[in-house]
């Protein structure tokens, strides 16, 4: 079933969802008189207990129908922001020093955080030359540099990060 029509069953059980409790209330409000009721809404009123079971799983239908379409959407923008940072880190890679890019490569492989020193010591650059690639980076808003005590802790940017 594609999208198109779970969003029109999603609409049907929502109207009849609409419909039932509409009626309902309109015979509860009548019920002390039950000859001002038009012949039409007997029935609601002689099995109204079947029909309130049906109101709630017409509710739940509903419900479980929203929350599919809904999950789907979520996916397909997760999808889809996923490839917009796969793009973003490939362009910036090309753009990227051989310092630069080598903390980025870093910073990827390790879900976006990682330590000054990590850096320093995978890419076997000085703490010096990891220190100055690590600000070159932020300049340029690449990366957060947060510090934890002597501790510089790199993170990408939420728009570069990759799940």
């Amino acid at each position: 079933m594609d999208s198109r029509q779970k969003i029109i069953l999603g609409i049907v059980v929502v109207s009849i969802f609409i419909f039932l409790i509409t009626v309902l209330v309109f015979v509860y409000a009548a019920a002390p008189d039950p000859s001002s009721i038009p012949p039409i809404f007997t029935p609601f009123l002689q099995y109204h207990v079947h029909f309130m079971v049906l109101m709630g799983l017409f509710g739940v239908m509903s419900g479980v129908i929203v929350y599919s379409l809904m999950n789907r959407t979520i996916a397909e923008q997760k999808k889809a922001v996923e490839k917009v940072a796969e793009t973003n880190t490939g362009i910036i890679m090309r753009f990227l020093g051989k310092d630069d890019a080598a903390a980025m490569k870093l910073l990827l492989q390790k879900g976006g955080m990682t330590t000054q020193g990590e850096i320093a010591k995978e890419a076997g650059m000085s703490r010096l030359r990891a220190h100055r690639t690590a600000r070159r980076l932020e300049e340029r808003g690449i990366i957060h540099v947060e510090k934890h005590g002597k501790v510089n802790l790199l993170r990408l940017v939420d728009e570069l990060k990759q799940k």
